[in-house]
């Protein structure tokens, strides 16, 4: 009987039968059909995976370090921790509540997408990204104190907390009855009185008020006032500016997932991918700033020509520059393993494959790992030699060139 060599050794395959297992003609190669706990090297030879130990007794969980402060971040139970590697000793930032947690890196700063909100971290501070809308204001037209002629005004208003501005209110409406002189020309010398509504944020600075001009519907900045301010008068319109930005938008939701792509902040939720306002990651349009899928989502991950989505039973690649444009194809008839799916960056798998982008993505499925490219291509790197892998979920990790993947 003739010996048969053992190395090197390809990896495993659960798709050939027995006999192809073997393959090569005088210098022959060998696929095994299980592996566990070992790793299989570049030039085919096998090495006992390393073991474990355990370094805290707390459970940890959504552990995750930032490439910018290098700060690592975890929660532990209910609570939002800053974590120190080496000590396990850990400072407590926030309650989040006991749900998984998303982190990004937007523009120096990190943001935390919990179950109840989304967070920002500068490096010293957390704060929530969302401005709640405030409540109408309550206009009371006064026939003197002013210059206002007669006519219809109309006012909003909106938080600020430093830069950043929150959605408008509803508009209050209210009419100056027009008074005469004996030459017939409006004698009217009114003013608005409005009543602001309690700011219950704290990180709120100022209220910053909208005006139109008589008779207007244009929606133009007025003046801003500190935060305590609860009565101010509207005497004339001589300094009145710009137009109203935010008018019918909210705040952003959170999701289960969370990415940034092409200066958007975007979350998922079910089937319900959802996309904040360009370069205003803290606001979202519910008329049409989102995406529904056909199925519940089981991750996102944008690349420089759209964006990958996992579903249930398949993934799909989306394009387009604006939500209420974008469209979507199946690329693939294999089911993702949910939360698997990890950035890659084209120096570390090549011009080829990446196909000109600056990131490939990369997802666990049935049959394997698959790769999901910049321009809606798909490798699929194990078909025809990996099949069956199922999982309830799995995060992916790059160690070296390698990528491991827990699943449960």
């Amino acid at each position: 009987m003739a010996a048969l060599k053992l190395f090197p050794i390809l990896g495993m395959n659960n798709v050939v039968a027995d006999d192809g297992l073997q393959v090569g003609g005088d210098s022959t190669k060998l696929f095994v059909r299980d592996a566990v706990n070992i790793d299989v090297t570049d030039t085919g030879r096998i090495a006992l995976r390393k073991g474990a130990a355990q370094v805290s007794g707390l459970n940890f969980k959504n552990i995750w370090q930032s490439p910018l402060h290098k700060d690592v971040f975890a929660t532990l139970g209910e609570q939002l921790v800053k974590l120190n590697p080496v000590t396990w000793q850990y400072d407590v930032l926030a309650m989040v509540g006991n749900s998984a947690l998303r982190y990004e890196v937007v523009n120096n700063l990190i943001y935390i997408a919990s179950d109840k909100e989304i967070l920002i971290y500068n490096g010293q501070q957390l704060q929530s990204l969302s401005i709640a809308t405030p409540a109408a204001p309550i206009l009371t037209m006064l026939e003197s104190g002013g210059a206002l002629k007669g006519g219809s005004y109309s006012v909003a208003i909106s938080w600020l907390r430093g830069q950043q501005e929150s959605g408008l209110s509803q508009v209050d409406s209210g009419n100056i009855e027009i008074k005469t002189n004996v030459n017939s020309y409006d004698d009217t010398f009114a003013s608005i009185q409005i009543n602001l509504p309690y700011c219950l944020d704290t990180s709120v600075t100022e209220v910053r008020v909208y005006v139109t001009h008589r008779n207007g519907s244009e929606l133009l900045h007025y003046a801003d006032y500190p935060i305590n301010t609860n009565i101010i008068t509207i005497t004339n319109l001589e300094q009145i500016g710009m137009s109203a930005r935010f008018k019918g938008l909210s705040p952003m939701p959170t999701g289960k997932y969370m990415k940034y792509w092409q200066g958007r902040l975007i979350t998922a939720d079910k089937n319900i991918l959802r996309f904040s306002e360009p370069l205003a990651y803290h606001l979202h349009d519910e008329r049409f700033g989102f995406v529904m899928m056909p199925q519940r989502i089981t991750f996102i991950l944008p690349v420089d020509g759209g964006i990958w989505v996992g579903q249930v039973t398949h993934v799909v690649f989306l394009t387009g520059t604006k939500p209420q444009d974008m469209t979507f194809q199946a690329k693939t008839a294999h089911a993702p393993v949910p939360d698997s799916a990890i950035e890659i960056d084209a120096n570390d798998i090549g011009g080829n494959i990446s196909q000109g982008g600056n990131c490939t993505a990369l997802w666990l499925a049935e049959n394997g790992y698959v790769l999901g490219t910049s321009s809606g291509q798909i490798i699929e790197l194990q078909a025809g030699i990996l099949k069956g892998v199922t999982a309830k979920s799995g995060r992916s990790v790059r160690l070296g060139r390698r990528i491991t993947t827990i699943v449960t």
